[in-house]
């Protein structure tokens, strides 16, 4: 069979999600060209085709990850596409949208055309890098938005890149992309209000070691508040990321609901943890920005995913080595890796809200594919890309970081016992991944290449 082409293949006796909703029927069919065919009951395989029988276990679409740092080109030796996307397909993503956020950022069409083209043949996902918004991408967005899903700001200063300045900053750049008709995605704190925050600490040896302290909901909420307000201003289209708080997740779902085109993603670290847990934690390992927030944030924000609020959630996976993370606290980079299990997560994070998982499994699915764009992707329906996961949701396993994929070595979640990690996965109807191993070369591609 010419490499180009996929091996049909029968899925049945299964219990299908299909990115909205779980379904009646039980069978699904690929073709050769790596798309789903049919979906029922019952279904007869056509000659030659291969057969997967789930015997009752879970066919969910591949997941699409909104927001990961494979840091690549620049700086692999601390994770690259290589052992970024092996560990994607560890944690059932078949999709990523990434950020680069270390030099050289995508400021330019040449960069990112670069990007996309030398990723071939590395990539174990398919995958769509942002652009970046900064002082020197101004005059070149049009061309840049046509290969990517939207583009990067942040508000605040973070790992890798500086705050944007002022609010004349902002609304000069947020005037531009809305003029090249591009969506904003922004990581949103207020460098001011976390200064100010930071001195009120400053001698006190135990208070300034919380990051909570540092990165307070403040500076968060006071961002947002800024952000919505611009945006609105100048008819710009939105996304604020990772948001930590329930109040900002709140104050952008009010906005959406009066029309504007203003949406938010939250992580999965801040449905899971608490500011205390992460504050407790050995060697800085839930050190992150914006940092983990309260229990009212976790338990808010996991309620907006549920009530279909809040339908879009991503990792912010950003590892860096042990030995970094494992410093004074000041000195200690922020972000932790998390793309190796972010299905366990979404039902862990279902299972702490007391849910039914359809509408966690969707901010993971199609919620993020919708929201960014991505055709084909995130849903199980005649004519997507056979991007799928069997899981079965009753299989618990405590988390051993040795067994992880990404480049770090090393989990956060270390020892916690999650349920439903996948067992095998496929992009376009290729097996790519089964039994914790990836399979085959890689056979990633770029969604929005030109």
């Amino acid at each position: 069979m010419s490499p180009n082409l996929a091996t049909p293949t029968l899925f049945r006796n299964g219990r299908l999600f299909d990115g909205d909703s779980f379904l009646s029927a039980t069978d699904l069919m690929t073709d050769a060209r790596g798309q789903v065919a049919a979906i029922g009951s019952g279904l007869e395989p056509p000659k030659g085709a291969r057969i997967v029988d789930l015997e009752g276990r879970w066919l969910l679409p591949g997941l699409v990850d909104c927001h990961v740092h494979f840091r690549e080109p620049g700086l692999e030796h601390k994770e690259g596409y290589a052992f970024g996307s092996s560990g994607a397909l560890h944690g059932g993503v078949t999709t990523v949208c990434e950020i680069q956020n270390n030099p050289p950022l995508m400021s330019s069409p040449e960069a990112m055309a670069t990007k996309l083209e030398n990723l071939r043949g590395v990539s174990r996902v398919d995958y769509a890098p942002y652009g970046s918004l900064v002082e020197n991408s101004l005059g070149c967005l049009a061309e840049i938005g046509e290969m990517c899903p939207a583009v990067k700001v942040f508000l605040g200063g973070s790992t890798g890149s500086g705050g944007i300045g002022s609010e004349d900053n902002m609304r000069r750049w947020f005037t531009a992309a809305a003029a090249a008709g591009l969506k904003v995605v922004a990581h949103c704190e207020d460098d001011a209000i976390m200064a100010a925050a930071a001195a009120k600490i400053s001698g006190d040896s135990e208070l300034n070691t919380r990051h909570d302290l540092h990165r307070t909901r403040e500076a968060e909420v006071q961002s947002i508040k800024d952000a919505i307000r611009v945006a609105i201003e100048v008819g710009l289209a939105l996304h604020v990321f990772h948001v930590s708080t329930h109040e900002g997740a709140e104050l952008i779902a009010e906005a959406a609901a009066q029309g504007h085109p203003i949406t938010c993603s939250t992580g999965t670290q801040y449905l899971l943890i608490t500011a205390d847990i992460a504050h407790q934690a050995k060697q800085n390992r839930f050190k992150v920005n914006p940092a983990i927030k309260y229990e009212e944030d976790r338990a808010g924000l996991g309620k907006m995913v549920m009530e279909g609020r809040l339908p879009v959630v991503g990792t912010d996976h950003a590892p860096h080595p042990l030995e970094h993370k494992d410093r004074p606290y000041k000195k200690a980079p922020s972000g932790f890796p998390s793309i190796d299990l972010l299905l366990p997560m979404i039902f862990a994070a279902a299972d702490l809200n007391n849910s039914n998982p359809a509408p966690f499994l969707h901010a993971v699915t199609a919620g993020p594919a919708r929201e960014f764009g991505i055709a084909g992707k995130g849903k199980l329906e005649i004519g997507a890309d056979a991007d799928l996961i069997i899981v079965d949701p009753d299989a618990k396993r405590v988390v051993d970081e040795a067994d992880l994929l990404s480049r770090s070595g090393w989990s956060p979640f270390h020892g916690f016992e999650f349920r439903g990690f996948p067992q095998q996965v496929y992009l376009r109807g290729e097996q790519v991944f089964a039994d914790g191993k990836v399979v085959g070369p890689p056979r990633g591609e770029p969604l929005f290449a030109k």
